[in-house]
């Protein structure tokens, strides 16, 4: 089956290929960081369910790109490169604008711009251009083919909900955060050296702002800085004596 661009798809096929490409990132991230860092399951996406909407986003971005590119290599690995590079900066710069949190930072790795995207990322998005073009979207549009519009149709409004859903609950954790970070920084400009015994106080709340923690190891928050650095420390410390509890047992 031949790769159409997704302006001449119907919508809710657009849709699904977007819940697919996202679901297959989430499994990449999941897989990635459980087997090369923390060894154990960790929900590596923004969002309560199995998706990284940033890799959906990528995916559709790539198939905007014009059918005369889908039959070349290196036009395409270019083209996806550049045109996913911006998505991701854009993406990091608009949930900084809005969350006021960066929630990942390359700035360790080389040839990065702001440490919203760095060479490395770049080089991987035109490998993955090339890979979804030639390989995963004609096998991601036989897939859909098997079924009917009707329940391609349910499936997509059932999903939809499924995400609004979803979203509203990150977002209302995401305001969470905020709050209780409030309260920690008020807590560290009074306590001090004392601040992580005082911070007990808020441990059901914490566990939010942790849990966020273990998604994006690399969070930043721009109006929390050395506050959420101190939490970080703090987890990385329990997780250490917890690791060291393991050992002896």
């Amino acid at each position: 089956m031949p790769v159409l661009p997704v302006y001449e798809l119907p919508f809710h096929i657009v849709f699904l290929i977007f819940i697919i490409f996202s679901f297959v990132g989430w499994c990449s991230e999941v897989l990635y960081v459980g087997i090369f860092f923390e060894h154990k399951f960790v929900n590596r996406g923004f969002l309560h369910g199995p998706i990284c909407p940033i890799y959906g986003f990528g995916g559709l971005t790539i198939l905007l790109l014009t059918k005369q590119l889908y039959s070349t290599w290196i036009p395409l690995f270019c083209a996806s490169m550049l045109f996913c590079t911006i998505v991701e900066y854009l993406s990091s710069w608009i949930l900084e604008k809005l969350f006021h949190t960066r929630w990942w930072d390359y700035s360790h790795y080389k040839f990065n711009i702001s440490g919203r995207v760095c060479l490395l990322n770049s080089v991987l998005f035109g490998v993955l251009g090339v890979v979804i073009i030639h390989f995963v979207q004609p096998f991601v549009m036989k897939f859909l083919s098997l079924f009917s519009d009707f329940v391609l149709n349910v499936s997509a409004d059932v999903i939809a909900v499924g995400l609004t859903v979803d979203l509203l609950i990150t977002i209302r954790r995401l305001v969470d955060f905020s709050v209780t970070m409030e309260k920690v920084r008020a807590v560290y400009e009074k306590h001090g050296a004392e601040f992580l015994e005082k911070i007990e106080q808020f441990r059901p709340k914490l566990k939010n702002v942790e849990s966020f923690i273990h998604r994006f190891p690399t969070l930043k928050s721009i109006n929390y800085r050395d506050e959420l650095e101190l939490i970080k420390q703090r987890v990385k410390d329990k997780k250490s004596q917890m690791l060291k509890k393991i050992r002896k047992s």
